[in-house]
């Protein structure tokens, strides 16, 4: 039966190694989808569309013709370093952007400590002293 419902993939020509490793890993995902650990599928997910872009900007440097000159370990490399543009754009955005919270915070940290006087008591606005 599993042949008939597995023939488009041919699962015929499989060894018994390849079905016993393909059932494992079918397993091992079907087992930590409904454990509480499910977050890391997400991760296997995240670096399977990762790669699959990779793959697609590869797939473009390949076939433009003055790139297609290089190997596939320079083309590689190369299309992992444009999927690193984005990533290099948005820590620089963070990192000029960390820089500028940074100076109000500390200007509004100031402007805060300059309104106590240093060794006062701090009260609210509608403190009354028992003693006069």
């Amino acid at each position: 039966m599993l042949l008939t419902i597995f023939s488009f993939i041919d699962i015929a020509a499989w060894s018994n190694a390849a079905l016993l490793g393909y059932g494992l890993l079918a397993v091992i995902i079907a087992a930590l989808a409904f454990s509480s650990q499910r977050w890391l599928l997400l991760y296997l997910f995240g670096g399977m569309a990762y790669w699959l872009g990779v793959e697609v900007i590869h797939s473009i440097l390949s076939s433009w013709l003055m790139l297609s000159e290089l190997s596939d370990w320079h083309s590689y490399i190369i299309a992992m370093g444009i999927s690193w543009l984005p990533l290099a754009a948005w820590v620089l955005y963070r990192a000029l952007r960390y820089e500028d919270v940074s100076q109000s915070v500390q200007l509004q940290r100031e402007l805060e400590a300059a309104r106590y006087i240093e060794h006062t008591p701090v009260y609210d606005d509608d403190y009354k002293p028992r003693f006069h």
